[in-house]
């Protein structure tokens, strides 16, 4: 799984990826999943009250705590969607990303906050 231009995240400017709506900010990045994978990613329980996944909804959706995404059989597929994160948008952000059947793999991703402690 891919997050295209997710490390210029850390330390860029917020308004370049979403916008403040609804008591927090929406950003925009797709998520590109290799052939043939299953993924899901889920924002870590301790995170939930501050940030949600926004893949696959219509408009006015409410975020997500856990998306799974399918690829096609035959090439990598990319999914529209991004990251809600209350309050002023910057947070270090745990995910738990499981590809297939195999066990949860905890990244932290720099929403807009600088460095995050690993």
């Amino acid at each position: 799984m891919r997050w295209s231009g997710l490390k210029s995240w850390q330390d860029g400017r917020r308004t370049d990826f979403g916008g403040r709506t609804g008591g927090g900010w929406h950003y925009k990045i797709g998520a590109e999943i290799e052939r043939g994978s299953v993924v899901t990613v889920s924002v870590a329980p301790e995170a939930r009250h501050r940030a949600g996944l926004g893949y696959g909804q219509k408009e006015g959706f409410t975020p997500a705590a856990e998306v799974t995404f399918s690829a096609c059989t035959d090439s990598d597929t990319v999914y529209v969607g991004g990251f809600f994160v209350a309050g002023d948008g910057r947070f270090c952000l745990p995910l738990d990303v499981r590809v297939g059947k195999a066990a949860p793999r905890r990244i932290v991703i720099p929403v807009f906050s600088g460095g995050c402690p690993t």
